[in-house]
């Protein structure tokens, strides 16, 4: 058509006219926006195939700090990623994404190599201390104070005040949240000044004679030669994990995925494993699998897309209000969850596999934890899982990256689940599990007495702002009150892991022993006399000893929140519920004092107290 109308406007004879030039303006502009388009599907296709960087939201994830190793010489050999498939495949639910891998990764040959990895001193030990179990050596990170005179740092964190001393520790504890302490003037000198420990690196003019105290922490590293026998020292309870799925549940979040990945593939172990992606919403299935191809070959691994139908209501045996859950965010997800679960156990026949979400960001050691306690599940029948993530672990509560735990209470947010697990959860699985597909499992793991491995400091965190599970300002404050560990893992492809150290504690005999023997010695505090003390006062300080506190579920609420045991502006964002407890004992602080407590519920199944303390059916 445009051709056509030039050759009219151009011919001899003509004079110019006012439709003739709006002609020519409409030439011009539908040249223009021809010249735009084309540069602008250029710039797609270019960018399809390129792998994007981080989205604004993802900005303060520095992936390359958070993987930071010692120096160490030379590359580690490693294994093949690569296992064969077992189970048939279903080709209309799985697609599997081509891409020549380097011989580096794929190849069985053991004069091959993995890309270099460094080896981190190890922080944990073979030998267990404490009244709570631990394998930590001793401090992991070493702090320098810079005295500021006359200013304060802004943005009170934890709770307080207190003495400078104990703010300090305060404040390691809380760790890279925790930007320093400030001091009111007092007269009597700066020991007698009451502190408070604060968000805030930067310095302000203080009006009121205040003193700051500015924290610079690095991470201590011991002579990893002096290391090297604990490194081969034997854990029973180790596994590679080689061949083990790894399977990411995604949605229509690009953005997440991407760093969810990004944080995954970036340890040198998740060569070892098999890459899935389970998707659910096909109108963002070719986005999704684009992304998930991106940044898997941009670390030269193979990614698996799995696509999970919608579920299929039947009229004649599910009623008006199944079929009405089936289509809310609920259902949808504990459907994908099921789908997910049955993919992986029943159609490919893992026997283990572990299961994240797009919305999750990894400690360096994540896939250590796992590797170092795999062999736990197979020796202690009582263990269903491993996770990444602990329910209570809140900066100032949660300190030790050494200490596991066993729970009762399913926490989800990327675990391990064995296929022994799943054949026994999935004959007990609703139709519809309207409390959510956690929150069932949680019935089903006491349904069936077992339990999971948590750690006291998370290695996995919840980075997304929106999602089903964050639909509140206050919700987003306790996910970003969770502590995170940054510990790099000692852990190389090639070799077993030992990066957790002695964790034969966690099996339940040891596990109850030492559990009734620290319940028994450790003095006792009543729920009132804990309230007395709280918030601190001049004569109340408690002695720096494990402290046991008998409870009933009622007054938990009541507890945590006057010990410091949750996050400041987080009351109500979260279910009442007693969360990573061991039948009705929970791990815990008197923040303010840095005092360790045992929760010990009255009506606990396992009688923990004394007989005098209990309170149970017919006493």
């Amino acid at each position: 058509m445009i051709a056509p109308v030039r050759k009219r406007v151009k011919a001899k004879g003509d004079h110019d006219c006012f439709p003739c030039t709006l002609q020519r303006i409409v030439i011009i502009v539908l040249a223009a926006a021809n010249f735009v388009v084309c540069i602008a599907t250029v710039c797609y296709f270019r960018q399809l195939w390129r792998q994007p960087p981080f989205d604004e939201e993802f900005s303060d994830i520095d992936f390359s700090r958070l993987y930071d190793r010692p120096e160490h010489s030379g590359p580690v050999p490693g294994p093949s990623q690569q296992h064969s498939s077992t189970g048939k495949d279903l080709e209309a639910m799985t697609e599997r994404t081509t891409k020549a891998p380097t011989p580096e990764l794929r190849s069985t040959d053991a004069t091959e190599f993995v890309p270099p990895a460094s080896r981190a001193c190890p922080i944990c030990g073979n030998k267990l201390q404490g009244p709570m179990p631990t394998s930590l050596r001793g401090p992991t990170q070493s702090c320098t104070w810079k005295e500021l005179q006359d200013v304060f740092l802004s943005d009170l964190v934890g709770t307080g005040p207190s003495r400078l001393s104990d703010m300090k520790d305060f404040c390691i504890e809380f760790g890279p949240s925790c930007g320093g302490v400030t001091c009111s003037f007092s007269p009597r000198g700066i020991e007698e000044a009451m502190c408070t420990a604060r968000a805030s690196h930067a310095p302000k003019k203080s009006p009121t004679k205040e003193v700051s105290f500015v924290k610079e922490c690095k991470l201590e590293a011991s002579n990893c030669d002096e290391e090297t026998a604990e490194w081969k020292a034997p854990n029973p309870f180790a596994k590679d994990l080689h061949g083990t799925a790894i399977v990411i549940l995604a949605h229509n979040r690009e953005n997440e995925l991407r760093s969810c990945l990004g944080s995954l593939l970036a340890m040198p172990e998740a060569s070892l494993f098999r890459l899935h992606v389970s998707l659910d919403d096909p109108a963002a299935f070719t986005m999704m699998e684009g992304c998930a191809k991106r940044v898997a070959a941009a670390h030269n691994m193979d990614v698996e897309i799995w696509k999970a139908s919608a579920r299929v209501a039947d009229p004649e045996v599910h009623n008006q209000e199944v079929i009405k859950w089936f289509g809310m965010n609920t259902g949808k997800i504990a459907h994908h969850y099921w789908v997910a679960f049955e993919r992986a156990f029943m159609d490919k026949k893992f026997e283990a596999a572990v299961f994240v979400e797009e919305d999750l960001v990894f400690s360096p050691d994540f896939l250590a934890l796992f590797r170092s306690t795999a062999g736990l599940l197979e020796q202690d029948p009582s263990l269903w899982c491993i996770s990444g993530w602990n329910d209570f672990g809140f900066k100032g509560t949660a300190s030790d990256p050494c200490r596991l735990l066993r729970t009762t209470y399913f926490p989800g947010l990327g675990f391990l689940l064995t296929r022994k697990a799943w054949l026994q959860i999935r004959e007990e699985w609703p139709i519809a599990p309207t409390m959510g597909w956690d929150y069932w499992m949680r019935v089903a793991f006491r349904t069936f007495d077992k339990e999971c491995i948590i750690p006291e400091v998370s290695r996995t965190h919840h980075a997304a702002a929106k999602g089903s599970s964050v639909t509140s300002a206050k919700q987003l404050r306790l996910f970003e009150a969770m502590a995170f560990a940054d510990i790099p893992s000692s852990c190389v492809v090639a070799e077993p892991c030992n990066h957790f150290g002695n964790v034969s504690y966690l099996l339940s005999q040891e596990y109850e022993a030492w559990l009734r023997e620290t319940i028994a010695d450790a003095p006792k505090i009543s729920v009132v006399e804990l309230k007395q003390k709280v918030p601190h006062k001049v004569g109340t300080q408690m002695p720096s000893l494990l402290h046991v506190v008998p409870f009933l579920r009622e007054e938990f609420n009541g507890l945590a929140e006057a010990a410091g045991l949750l996050p400041r502006n987080t009351k109500g964002s979260i279910p009442a519920d007693l969360r990573s407890e061991h039948y009705g004992v929970m791990a815990g602080k008197l923040v303010n004092q840095r005092i360790p407590l045992l929760l010990v519920d009255k009506r606990s199944s396992r009688g923990y107290l004394h007989r005098e303390d209990q309170l149970r059916p017919g006493f």
